[in-house]
């Protein structure tokens, strides 16, 4: 009879929870056991291996992995536990794998230069329109963060009914070399946060691994004379590299499995084609059943456990693949799945080959003694022109060394003076007044909002609304008549729910009131509303934003269709580009004229809308809107 020996554990290793079962494990029977436990994991030991089990933010289980070994299934959980749970609560915590600053390598941190030197010559690469010659860099731990400082115009409050700023991009760059295009829609310290967690499981060094030299040892002990004492084991300054295959071939079972679990019912084999660099990749994936062929899109989170199973593979002597070669049967069985490695002794074919940007970036991150003829010639043919010379600011002059005052002669010994009294200490900096209208009995400063007897902290506002309405009178003997009307609203609170501005002319500009109470919470209040939605989302977790219900899938919402209503849904890959039109945020899906979903600006947090979904389309599909 079959034996299987149950462990319920946290990503730190922490077992809470063991017991022996001999019915075959299922992601029911194992979650419930989890939930008993209080664990999100719960990992099975059986004879042909080790199963491991996880419960993503939304409170579902899922089989992650089967018949691994023990250190492919540790990297299964940790590669679940930073799509589900990480950063999250717990993130302070030391001891948690994806903590801290991400190894180096060889090379060390990487130099500031060097990092504005690798983004200008991605963007001259990509022909962006970028202001390549204002970047700065800002060092976080485990790589930089290269930007354009942004130029805003406040001059002219009346731009923002007919258009809300998305974010400009913003380079964030590891130490290996890894660049990654983000939006600066989110708070900076959460794409930081983010990027550091991906490097640091990416780049992470195995724990426990083995500095012997395990095939020395072997032929020891093989050679040894009877009755000699053991030999002592042969110490090495690098895992030995039997170790290193195995640790980067023991990942391939996992990749496949997940690749079979995004096949449409019934298929009978795949195949899948994987083209990387350090920092970009084609992914290909089709099924097959019978004479009919099925493409299917990879997803984001998949790509980031084969990035993973790369950096592996580079350690070892033959260095890092070009291509990943998959071809399996349904069934998964034993000689049923093929995996190879292309490490480019052929030309790529054309629809897996990348920009040779891509190329240089893989090379500066995992140099190599030697290069291909036909990637030499790859890179040759798409030589960008000179970046310009980005020079660190200079640094302060010293000042002048102090002149010696002449010595004076000797006098008689003061009395002692009175000894100081110690300097006080600087008080705590004022909150600034940003309005302070007695007129509408409407105060705010940057840490709250008085309207009347009525006081709301920044810190406890849960959902913020602004919009415009525009009411234009006509009349038949005298001038038409303009009304524009400006509303804003933060809450949880009475009053401050809704405070109406009303101005009149035809170009009337916005009222001073709004415009302040406007910007104060675009400042203080938009960014933690925004963190908090996107790592809900990203987490596995399910939020509604006015009627819009938004998870890892996509969106949905019930919509009105003359007297009875429909359920709509709307995918992340399909989303469009958002617009802000008629004073309200409509959603398209991608080559349609029809929104799909339109949400007035008067409901609650809809203006965080078109910051937000740009940001959650690219961490779920990998690529920008549009």
């Amino acid at each position: 009879m079959a034996r299987y020996d149950v462990m319920a554990l946290d990503a730190t290793g922490v077992v809470h929870g063991h017991r022996a079962d001999t019915v075959r494990p299922d992601a029911a029977r194992m979650g419930a056991f989890g939930d008993e436990c209080g664990a999100p994991y719960v990992e099975v030991m059986h004879e042909d291996g080790q199963m491991v089990f996880g419960r993503d933010g939304g409170g579902h289980w899922h089989l992650l992995c089967d018949e691994v070994d023990r250190r492919a299934a540790e990297e299964v959980l940790l590669w679940f536990e930073l799509l589900h749970h990480y950063p999250g609560p717990g993130r302070d915590d030391p001891d948690h794998p994806l903590a801290g600053e991400p190894p180096a390598g060889a090379r060390g941190e990487l130099e500031r230069t060097e990092a504005l030197r690798l983004v200008a010559e991605r963007i001259a690469a990509t022909g962006a329109d970028y202001p390549v010659d204002r970047l700065v860099a800002e060092r976080f731990p485990g790589g930089w963060s290269v930007y354009a400082p942004a130029e805003v115009d406040d001059s002219d409050p009346a731009a923002f009914p007919e258009s809300l700023p998305v974010g400009r991009s913003v380079f964030l760059v590891g130490d290996l070399g890894r660049i990654r295009e983000a939006t600066t829609s989110l708070p900076p310290r959460v794409l930081r946060e983010r990027f550091r967690a991906e490097e640091a499981f990416i780049r992470r060094v195995p724990d426990g691994e083995s500095l012997r030299d395990e095939e020395a040892d072997l032929w020891a002990a093989a050679t040894q004379l009877p009755g000699a004492p053991p030999a002592a084991p042969t110490a090495v300054d690098r895992p030995a590299e039997t170790t290193l295959i195995k640790r980067a071939a023991g990942l391939l079972d996992p990749i496949v499995q997940q690749l079979a679990l995004l096949g449409p019912k019934g298929w009978e084999s795949l195949t899948a084609v994987f083209s990387c660099t350090v920092g970009a990749e084609i992914a290909r994936l089709s099924f097959r059943r019978g004479d009919r062929e099925t493409a299917v899109r990879v997803p984001e989170k998949l790509a980031v456990l084969v990035r993973r199973q790369r950096h592996l593979a580079a350690r070892t002597a033959d260095g890092p693949w070009y291509r990943l070669l998959v071809e399996a049967d349904a069934g998964l069985t034993f000689g049923g799945v093929l995996v190879d490695y292309d490490y480019g002794e052929e030309p790529l074919p054309a629809e897996h080959l990348l920009s040779a940007v891509h190329y240089r970036e893989d090379l500066f991150a995992y140099p190599r003694p030697t290069v291909p003829d036909w990637l030499t010639r790859h890179l040759a043919a798409d030589r960008p022109g000179p970046a310009p010379v980005l020079e660190p600011a200079p640094a302060p002059e010293p000042a002048p060394a102090p002149v010696p005052a002449p010595v004076p002669a000797p006098v008689p010994a003061p009395a002692p003076e009175p000894k100081p009294a110690p300097a006080p200490q600087p008080e705590p900096q004022a909150p600034r007044v940003v309005l302070d209208s007695p007129r509408r009995r409407l105060y705010a400063d940057t840490s709250r909002i008085t309207y009347g007897k009525e006081t709301l902290a920044l810190d406890d506002i849960e959902w913020v609304c602004y919009s415009v309405t525009r009411t234009v009178t006509h009349r038949f003997l005298w001038p038409s008549s303009h009304e524009t009307t400006y509303g804003f609203g933060a809450g949880p609170s009475g009053r401050l729910s809704s405070l109406p501005f009303s101005v009149y002319g035809k170009n009337a500009r916005p009222p001073q009131e709004w415009t302040a109470l406007v910007e104060l919470v675009q400042q203080y209040v938009e960014p933690r509303l925004l963190e908090e939605y996107f790592e809900l989302v990203a987490t596995g977790g399910t939020t509604l934003i006015g009627e819009l219900r938004l998870d890892g899938e996509g969106l949905a919402a019930r919509v009105s269709n003359g007297w009875k209503g429909r359920d709509e849904y709307l995918a992340w890959r399909e989303l469009a580009p958002v617009r802000v039109e008629n004073g309200s945020v409509a959603l398209y899906r991608t080559g349609t004229r029809e929104p799909v979903f339109r949400l007035p600006l008067h409901r609650a947090n809809v203006v965080l809308l078109p910051a937000l979904l740009p940001a959650l389309a690219r961490l779920f599909t990998g690529r920008p809107l549009g």
